[in-house]
């Protein structure tokens, strides 16, 4: 009878259960007639408890907790009673904070005296700790960690239950995870495994500092045209969508103060620098030897005397590419460059110093909070000879560059080094450039802009500091950039071509059609007089004003697009001289299609002013202009750019300066006005103490001299 009633109350909660989730019926294949362990799922063989809490079904999970019978009376300890996955009763409740309450009640009744509980692993082999920290349960997370008495600083014993079965601990999982809120709730309290390597061999640092998305970088826009490049227009962003990021959970994760505490705890206790010090030592004495090696070979092909023991050479074991390579310089150079991507490939990121890893991801803060806290760490090299400048340069990350190159720890010999290949600062600019796939999708002519202008701004940073001009292949910089950049440099040409081409047949079309409605006026013309009917109307005014402008407009465009098409388009021409004409001749060329459609406004409403209501009529007329800016973003943003840079060098530059020598012109007037007046009053009484002095008035008129007889 026992039996029949403890079945009775299961049996209830599983069919009510089963009707709320459809789901349920296809995942479990038997039902729980003996109780909430009993296993109902056959291919995950979950229990009934498990899938209740997986189902977040939590006034469930207590009713099937409070029908539990007590350690002792369980047939298998609950630690031993796991699903597929090897995850317990406890393991499934640290996926979330809200079982809590739920947690608690399973640890205080069924953990044992060795906590097994606690410390039982999964088939990852990971504890419920674990899984709370994966899941970035913080309460969770916490709870477990008082339950097992773990402290910052030991016991050591309970060290291996914070990891998993391959070595990643819950700092890294919670760093893979972005969740930094936990990670740096693990970093302050246990601070012993900020140091510890993870599967990959690599610290927490090294983990954060291959996430660049985690610090919030901007996205590129997929349908981005080359009106926007060209003008570079700033996009508004959507107030809904921040509102929206701004108050979810990832975007409070993933906050700036955050993630600057979590970088300042790693960077403090980080000791990978000194293991990339004594790799760097290793690393000169390898391309020392590789030196040795190389000369060798070279006094063995100039030497007539080493060719003539050829045979003997074979026993040194050198390899025949070596030795009988004779490959052009040209051809070294784009095998070389060929094979760059790949170079970091070669080596584990674990190598690698945290420094260069963020270097290479484009993340300046940790950058910047290993040079304040690691100095030394600037003078560090990777496996090929190069700097954090030289990674910058090569990854085409500007920002991180002028960082350190502004910074008051700068030294000159970071500016003059060169690597194992003899390549300096100003040699990098012209290596392949390392980028993501989407920014090698850029217009090839605004691509060639930016390598130009970033090649301009290291040449004036090291230009005083460079002490070889030539690297290992006997290339300056600016021939090493000519050959990479070839390839470019066509696609860059072809691109300027095809565009304007196609803008100078549309101003050919736009002048023909301003030209032919200067002889169709609208309500024609008289044919005795030859004067238009409606010249007299306000907007016929309109009409030949806008009709005249955007004629003039069309011209000079298809001028400016003529100049372009004509030009021999060398490499140093992409650097502002070709994008600003094609600047000037895109201005022109909106303006044009602007101001004919003023002219096709006032058209119509020349025809119809006779019906009413009038103002209908001024509405739809004049329709196509505010469209033809709305719906044509990067058109409206080259036209207003352009009127906003020209008004504030009128105003800001052109009206100042006029002032300034209107008031220069007046205030010299002014002086020499009142010097005049002073100079007239001097004479004046000069004059008048002359005449005193002679006891005359000035007015008297003076005696005629007498005649002599």
């Amino acid at each position: 009878m026992a039996d029949s009633k403890q079945k009775n109350p299961i049996e209830d909660l599983y069919e009510n259960f089963k009707k709320k989730h459809k789901y349920l019926p296809e995942m479990s294949s038997y039902e729980p007639h003996e109780g909430p362990l009993q296993r109902i799922s056959k291919s995950y063989n979950n229990t009934f408890l498990h899938i209740a809490i997986r189902f977040k079904e939590k006034h469930l999970v207590s009713r099937l907790l409070r029908m539990l019978p007590n350690q002792e009376k369980l047939p298998v300890p609950l630690w031993n009673i796991k699903n597929n996955e090897g995850n317990t009763i406890l393991h499934e409740l640290a996926s979330s904070d809200s079982w809590k309450e739920s947690a608690t009640d399973v640890v205080e009744r069924y953990n044992g005296k060795d906590q097994e509980l606690l410390i039982e692993r999964n088939e990852l082999g990971e504890t419920p700790i674990f899984c709370a920290a994966r899941h970035g349960q913080t309460e969770m997370f916490q709870f477990l960690a008082k339950k097992m008495k773990l402290t910052a600083n030991g016991p050591e014993n309970l060290k291996p239950y914070l990891q998993r079965g391959d070595g990643t601990t819950v700092l890294h999982i919670s760093i893979f995870t972005e969740c930094f809120r936990l990670a740096c709730l693990i970093a302050s309290s246990y601070k012993y495994l900020i140091v510890e390597r993870g599967e990959d061999s690599m610290t927490a640092l090294h983990y954060l500092a291959c996430n660049p998305t985690a610090f919030g970088r901007k996205k590129q826009k997929m349908g981005q045209g080359f009106m926007e490049n060209l003008m570079k227009s700033t996009s508004h962003k959507d107030k809904l969508h921040d509102w929206l990021l701004n108050n979810s959970k990832a975007s409070d994760e993933r906050c700036h103060l955050i993630l600057e505490e979590l970088v300042e705890l790693l960077v403090k206790e980080d000791t990978t620098w000194n293991a990339s010090k004594t790799d760097e030592k290793l690393d000169i004495e390898l391309s020392q030897t590789k030196k040795g090696i190389d000369s060798q070979e070279n006094k063995s092909k100039t030497s007539p005397e080493r060719n003539e023991q050829k045979s003997e050479e074979k026993e040194l074991k050198i390899e025949p590419s070596i030795i009988f390579g004779q490959e052009s310089e040209d051809k070294k150079v784009q095998n070389s460059q060929g094979n760059d991507e790949q170079d970091f490939d070669k080596y584990k990121k674990g190598d690698e110093s945290p420094l260069f890893l963020a270097t290479i991801s484009n993340i300046p803060l940790i950058v910047d909070k290993i040079l304040i806290h690691h100095p030394q760490m600037l003078e560090h090299t990777n496996k090929e000879g190069r700097n954090i400048l030289q990674l910058a340069i090569l990854y085409r990350h500007k920002e991180i560059f002028d960082m350190v190159v502004n910074s008051g720890v700068l030294t000159s010999s970071l500016l003059s080094a060169t690597d194992h290949d003899g390549n300096s600062l100003l040699h990098m600019v012209g290596q392949k450039r390392k980028s993501k796939a989407s920014e090698r999708m850029q217009c090839p002519a605004f691509q060639l802009q930016k390598e130009l202008l970033f090649f301009q701004d290291v040449k004036i940073a090291t230009r005083m500091h460079l002490t070889k001009p030539l690297n290992n292949q006997n290339k300056t910089a600016e021939e090493l950039f000519a050959t990479t950049n070839e390839k470019l440099h066509g696609k860059a040409k072809e691109w300027v071509m095809h565009t304007t081409e196609n803008c100078t047949i549309l101003c050919v079309f736009i002048a023909t059609v301003a030209f032919a409605a200067a002889y169709t006026v609208p309500g024609g013309s008289d044919g005795s007089t030859g004067i238009p009917i409606l010249h007299s109307k306000p907007f016929f005014l309109v009409f030949v004003l806008a009709d005249v402008v955007s004629l003039t407009f069309a011209l000079t465009s298809m001028g400016i697009f003529l100049s372009i098409l004509i030009s021999s388009f060398p490499l140093q021409h992409f650097q502002t001289y070709l994008f600003e004409k094609l600047k000037q001749g895109m201005i022109c060329m909106i303006a044009s299609v602007t101001m004919m459609a003023v002219a096709f406004g006032a058209t119509i409403v020349l025809i119809m002013a006779h019906h009413r209501p009038k103002v209908v009529w001024y509405v739809i007329a004049f329709l196509p202009v505010p469209i033809f800016f709305v719906f044509n973003s990067p058109l409206r943003s080259a036209f207003l750019t352009s009127c906003i840079e020209w008004a504030n060098y009128f105003f800001l530059e052109l009206i100042p300066k006029f002032v300034l020598k209107f008031l220069r012109c007046v205030g010299w007037a002014v002086i020499i006005f009142f010097f005049l007046i002073f100079y007239h009053t001097y004479k004046l009484v000069f004059w008048i103490r002359v005449y005193k002095f002679n006891g005359r008035s000035p007015d008297q008129p003076t005696a005629a001299p007498l005649p002599q007889v």
